[in-house]
């Protein structure tokens, strides 16, 4: 998607309620690992200890992580940066688009990318995005701070697609 023209651009970064159960399932790792030393333990110690590393790791790689979507000329692009690959959908395959609240838990399961009972999700936080209907395959529900906005960018492409023909 690269040279197109951006008609709508928006980087989200994950809320900080996950960050903060991070940290203190960090917190409660490190003080379980120093309690099993103390209390000489040492394998117990040792599995323990591995135990931040791992925590920290995958903090680390949240906090680099964002979703990033992107509507440009020739279709919308959502892109998790360092946790899953880039899904492009081409504005032919759109057959029907709604600003949508949505429930986390229930309808996908959380945040992140999501397969659940109302197809898939991209999110970061929140309760609102835009849900697009595809001709094929499951709907797409792309989280957004901005959704009336992604909404009109996405539609105006789509119509627009559809009323100029296309070249051969």
């Amino acid at each position: 998607m690269e040279g197109n023209v951006s008609r709508f651009h928006e980087e989200q970064h994950f809320h900080d309620a996950l960050m903060g159960l991070l940290v203190l399932a960090m917190i409660f790792i490190v003080g379980v690992t120093v309690l099993a030393v103390v209390l000489s333990r040492p394998n117990d110690a040792l599995l323990l200890a591995t135990a931040p590393v791992v925590v920290v790791l995958v903090a680390a790689l949240i906090s680099l992580s964002h979703l990033d979507v992107d509507v440009t000329d020739s279709g919308v692009s959502i892109a998790f940066r360092h946790l899953w690959p880039t899904r492009r959908i081409a504005f032919g395959d759109i057959v029907g688009l709604e600003v949508k609240h949505y429930r986390p838990l229930i309808d996908y399961g959380g945040w992140g990318v999501r397969l659940g009972p109302a197809g898939w999700a991209y999110t970061t936080g929140g309760d609102v995005g835009v849900k697009i209907r595809l001709r094929k395959g499951l709907p797409v529900l792309i989280g957004s701070r901005h959704p009336h906005e992604l909404e009109a960018a996405i539609r105006s492409a789509v119509e627009a697609q559809v009323t100029t023909p296309h070249r051969a």
